[in-house]
């Protein structure tokens, strides 16, 4: 097979992005055209009737395609509950860690997550980040070295990887912990919007490197009380208290994963204001890294379960 179309969708808790994809054998994917739709947690279990009529005019044009599904659809609260796969976890096993739904004559993959133990004694888990990483092992190839990802959002990943396989990670609530003070706490009055103050962000950063176990709780507080003493405008208090999220999710996570006598660089995947964001705080800890682009990663990962799909019907 020279050359073929197939859909591929990430669809997480908040948001559904679906592409229609060409595959041209030996060549990055092509995305013909795209569509979006609400999140898992905003579907009253709808999830055939909105995805069908996303994609009807495409099935339509090219009749039935395959299909492959990443993130929240294979939880609890998504259209089919698939099994987690244990790490450590090698690129084969995670594209071939899929369960296969038939319906309305179409045949739809759905990737299953990945759990893991973390040091603190507690079970830890991920979907949809497992695709993007099976996308950057893709691109980068494989050796024996160490490296650490971070995968912004709502729930941010921090991935260790050795050679070409996911050895752990950590969840860090950094994400939509800062939604919940944003909508409805009393430190934010005027949303960030694009107003994004590198200069507040990095204010926030530097409170948080100040910190000691346990004291993020109190320094969230300055949020407030610095717009009452006047040095902190309303419009610039999102950005501080991002920053000391952003600093503190750091410093944090790289403790649980990485061995503070030997950091390594880190490789960023997410949208580019969060990644930057990211970049601007590890580079104030004195940490390397590097934004990698998000859409591309994901289509990579894609494309690794794709051919691994055609190989498996061809044996």
């Amino acid at each position: 097979m020279t050359e073929s179309i197939f859909i591929a969708g990430d669809w997480g808790n908040t948001n559904l992005r679906l592409y229609l994809c060409s595959y041209h054998q030996c060549e990055q994917l092509e995305i013909l055209a795209s569509q979006q739709g609400p999140g898992c947690i905003k579907i009253d279990n709808n999830f055939e009737e909105i995805f069908f009529d996303l994609v009807s005019g495409w099935l339509d044009q090219y009749g039935p395609v395959p299909v492959i599904l990443s993130g929240a659809i294979g939880s609890n609260i998504g259209w089919h509950n698939v099994p987690y796969l244990d790490c450590p976890a090698s690129p084969q096993q995670i594209s071939q860690g899929t369960t296969k739904l038939s319906i309305r004559g179409l045949d739809i993959w759905i990737l299953s997550g990945l759990k893991t133990q973390t040091v603190l004694g507690t079970p830890d888990i991920m979907r949809g980040e497992e695709l993007q990483l099976l996308g950057w092992i893709r691109a980068a190839g494989c050796d024996s070295t160490e490296q650490i990802l971070v995968l912004p959002g709502t729930h941010n990943k921090w991935v260790r990887v050795k050679g070409d396989k996911v050895e752990t990670f950590v969840t860090a609530f950094t994400g939509e912990l800062y939604s919940v003070l944003e909508k409805h706490s009393i430190l934010i009055t005027q949303p960030m919007d694009e107003n994004f103050s590198d200069e507040f962000f990095m204010q926030g950063v530097e409170l948080a490197k100040t910190l000691k176990a346990g004291q993020l709780l109190n320094a969230l507080f300055a949020t407030r009380s610095r717009q009452i003493e006047g040095d902190l405008a309303a419009e610039d208090a999102a950005s501080y208290l991002s920053g000391l999220l952003v600093a503190s999710d750091i410093i944090g996570s790289m403790s649980l994963l990485n061995r503070p006598d030997k950091p390594v660089p880190v490789v960023i995947i997410g949208n580019q204001m969060l990644s930057n964001a990211y970049q601007l705080a590890l580079g104030s800890l004195g940490i390397e890294s590097q934004i990698c682009d998000q859409t591309q990663i994901a289509l990579s990962g894609y494309q690794a379960v794709y051919e691994s799909l055609n190989r498996n019907r061809d044996q």
